[in-house]
């Protein structure tokens, strides 16, 4: 076998045994960024819920401050009544306590609003706060477990990627390469019981000979993919 053909398949096996070492560890490196980003988010909303909450508080304290006022304003207006001159000026005071009433029961009323919002928000702050301590239990457990799996693999993985570097620097096959870089799905596959390993098509007779000498990589008839024949399997 030619030895730029001895390293393309060395490093399809490499990559083979990669996959299967990223599947026994599961779905938990994923599951561990979705926890990860779900406390983020609530934590956000929770930040978000903060800043409301003060932002209310502003505008409650300046409610009711107007609503101090108010009362000043009201008994000014009722100290005026004592000396109005004539039905005119009477008719006007009142006018201007109804108006100055309707604001103030205006202002009572956004006190009240701006109260249940803030009781809301306080709740829905202490959901937010529940889920994040559940998550960071499961999270935990998950990073143990999945730190567990990594040192049972460390070593290993770290060879592999090791010679999978020295052989992507040492093949001369710039055209190979460039594939190998771009393209999403696998370039190689091994010959198992006669059949593709990708598509599972029984290959011709002829095929099989060559792949079996070994000079060359050759192509699955069935879905282009390159195949060699596996000694190993």
């Amino acid at each position: 076998m030619e030895l730029e053909t001895q390293k393309i398949i060395n490093l399809h096996k490499i990559d083979v045994r990669l996959q299967e070492i990223h599947e026994e560890k599961g779905d938990l490196p994923e599951l561990i960024k979705e926890q990860k980003d779900e406390i983020n988010d609530l934590s956000s909303k929770i930040s978000d819920s903060d800043s409301q909450v003060a932002e209310l508080e502003k505008e409650k304290s300046s409610c009711n401050t107007s609503v101090k006022d108010f009362e000043l304003k009201l008994d000014k207006y009722n100290k005026q009544m004592d000396s109005v001159k004539n039905n005119k000026e009477y008719d006007a005071l009142l006018i201007e306590i109804d108006h100055l009433k309707n604001e103030n029961d205006e202002l009572i009323e956004r006190i009240i609003e701006i109260e249940q919002s803030i009781e809301e928000l306080y709740k829905e702050k202490e959901k937010c706060n529940d889920k994040i301590t559940n998550l960071n239990e499961k999270l935990n457990d998950n990073e143990s477990e999945l730190n567990e799996k990594s040192i049972e693999f460390s070593v290993e993985e770290k060879l592999l990627l090791k010679n999978k570097n020295g052989l992507l620097s040492s093949i001369s096959d710039k055209i190979f390469l460039q594939g190998y870089k771009d393209q999403d799905k696998e370039m190689l596959a091994s010959i198992y019981n006669g059949s593709c390993s990708s598509c599972y098509t029984n290959l011709p007779a002829q095929a099989l000979v060559d792949a079996r000498k070994g000079m060359e990589l050759i192509e699955c008839p069935s879905c282009s993919i390159f195949l060699y024949f596996d000694e190993d399997r």
